[in-house]
């Protein structure tokens, strides 16, 4: 069992980082236009480009790493359910 809980993990963390470096390498083309919503936490000093771009790719990563987690999930609980049946 620790072998399959292991797999998921890597699974999941591969799901995760795959598509926040897919994720990333779109924002960093995009950055100046998407700079403006960083704006609205400090309007005086508006922060670097290279902060949005790195809270955008965390927070894309996190988000993958969910969706990832939530798909695995949803998988094992439908083999265990076909498991009872048979």
């Amino acid at each position: 069992m620790c072998d399959r809980s292991l797999e998921h993990t890597i699974q999941i963390l591969g799901i995760g980082f795959g598509g926040g470096a897919i994720a990333s390498s779109v924002i960093v083309q995009h950055i100046d236009k998407i700079n403006q919503p960083l704006t609205a936490i400090s309007p005086k000093n508006p922060p670097h480009p290279f902060y949005a771009s790195l809270l955008l790719s965390i927070v894309t990563t996190l988000l993958f790493i969910a969706l990832g987690w939530w798909w695995i999930n949803k998988g094992q609980g439908r083999q265990e359910r076909q498991g009872r049946k048979n």
